[in-house]
């Protein structure tokens, strides 16, 4: 068995310098006329350029990938701090929007106080209806600071919130125009020389009605509603409302207007005290005969 192996293995290194042979002697042909050599071609088409090629394209995803995996944390942390830099500035902005809004309000406020005709107390409100079976507020103004019963109760907008009920040394009940027990006389502006008057009333529910509206009286939606100024307590042009929906009564021969409150009553924060005297709401008294 060895011998033929090795008969084998000599025949086939016979043939490999045979062929190598073969191939030189057509190479140096080539050269000696100046033809280009098949063989060079042959192993640069088939072997040096695609392994060129494939080296290249290894060694640039190489590099792609160390770049990547060398710059990963440093990527990670400068997102990290983008992200932080972002939440910041939103809560820098948020912060600005709450203080420019602040801003506005207290500018309404002070604009109002300017204009008003009489002098105002600014007062802020402690509790939003505390009790459950009254539509009342307390606010952090008393006696100290000249409130005292029936002083009239403002909205930062001016229309009528109600008056003053009961009064400490620092603070003070005012029952609202909602409440069932609160009422005051009503100027319907219809656009007649002399408006109707009726009598405005809150139902315990946050609506407000004017009654007593003779039934030939023209109303229409959307007329302003004011106080008249009739009954020496609210002071005349107050804003209360405006006319929601009409209903009429034909055994009575009246109307009943249903209101949208000029003021939000579920959401005061501030409102003004109108400052007057005791003498402003009390009886005249007669001179003596």
């Amino acid at each position: 068995m060895r011998p033929e192996r090795d008969n084998r293995r000599g025949a086939t290194l016979l043939l490999l310098l045979l062929a190598c042979g073969l191939l030189t002697a057509l190479h140096s042909r080539s050269a000696r006329r100046g033809e280009a050599d098949p063989l060079s071609g042959a192993v640069r088409d088939m072997g040096l350029v695609p392994g060129q090629v494939a080296t290249a394209h290894l060694g640039r995803w190489w590099r792609l990938s160390a770049a990547s995996l060398l710059s990963g944390p440093r990527l990670a942390r400068e997102n990290a701090a983008l992200k932080a830099r972002v939440l910041d500035l939103a809560a820098r902005n948020k912060s600005l929007l709450t203080a420019q809004a602040e801003n506005d309000r207290l500018r309404r406020l002070l604009g109002f106080e300017q204009r008003a005709p009489r002098p105002l107390l600014a007062a802020q409100v402690a509790a939003l209806k505390p009790s459950t079976t009254s539509d009342t507020l307390t606010l952090n103004r008393g006696s100290a600071s000249g409130v005292h019963p029936q002083s009239v109760v403002l909205a930062p907008n001016g229309a009528l919130v109600g008056q003053v009920l009961d009064v400490s040394a620092r603070a003070c009940g005012v029952l609202l125009l909602t409440d069932s027990a609160s009422s005051v006389g009503a100027l319907v502006h219809n656009h007649t020389p002399r408006g109707p008057i009726g009598l405005c009333q809150g139902d315990g529910q946050g609506n407000l009605r004017v009654t007593y509206l003779r039934s030939d009286t023209l109303l229409h939606i959307g007329d302003a509603v004011t106080t008249s100024g009739l009954g020496g307590v609210f002071p005349k042009s107050v804003p209360i409302g405006a006319v929601e929906a009409i209903s009429v009564d034909k055994t009575r021969s009246l109307q009943t207007a249903l209101l949208r409150p000029a003021a939000d009553y579920d959401h005061l924060e501030e409102v003004f005290v109108i400052q007057d005297t005791l003498q402003d709401t009390a009886p005249q008294a007669r001179p003596a005969p």
